[in-house]
């Protein structure tokens, strides 16, 4: 399997990044649950809820290199021809879809910088590195960027559900084996 796309093939590196920003929304969506839903000074599962805050707050700008290296690899050589099995207007919706990945990629972890950073909350990065604030206590803007981030977040979820349900009808309903392609194992 070669390291970039192909026309013929998702190279290691789209797979890889595809499957890391998988585990990352994964994560990101239980952590903000949890986070949101336990009292302040609480624990849940051992820990507190100042864990799940940074690590929420810290995953999220590890998602966003994810999101540069992603958007930088798309641009390296040829994406592959689409299955014969999509359809046109699945072309064409799997297109928006990603639009609204890709926008969301970039939006979630920028907004919710920014919301941190203007709110004065900060990132202590992975609990060890406390970041500096180069914005300072503004309150327009973590207004903005809070609600920004919150609507960024069903949107994102919205094109993720999307995905995933046209994966699962191909995968299970027209049984192409769609899946196949974004699996490591797949060769050119």
């Amino acid at each position: 399997m070669s390291v970039f796309n192909s026309s013929q093939s998702y190279g290691g590196l789209t797979k890889l990044c595809h499957w890391l920003m998988v585990l990352v929304f994964a994560f990101q969506y239980i952590g903000a649950a949890i986070m949101t839903n336990i009292d302040w000074g609480a624990r849940f599962l051992g820990l507190p809820q100042s864990f799940y805050y940074d690590w929420h707050k810290s995953v999220g700008l590890v998602a966003l290199v994810i999101a540069i290296v992603r958007l930088s690899n798309r641009n390296v050589g040829n994406l592959p021809d689409w299955a014969p099995t999509i359809t046109t207007f699945e072309q064409k919706l799997v297109h928006r879809m990603e639009q609204l990945l890709y926008v969301s990629m970039f939006l979630m972890p920028i907004t919710g910088y920014l919301y941190v950073m203007s709110g004065g909350f900060g990132v202590l990065f992975f609990g060890v590195w406390k970041l500096p604030n180069p914005i300072g206590k503004w309150e327009a803007m973590m207004l903005v960027t809070k609600w920004s981030h919150i609507i960024c977040s069903f949107v994102l979820l919205g094109a993720i559900i999307g995905h995933i349900g046209l994966v699962l009808r191909h995968q299970f309903v027209i049984k192409d084996n769609l899946l196949r392609r974004m699996l490591p194992a797949r060769q050119s």
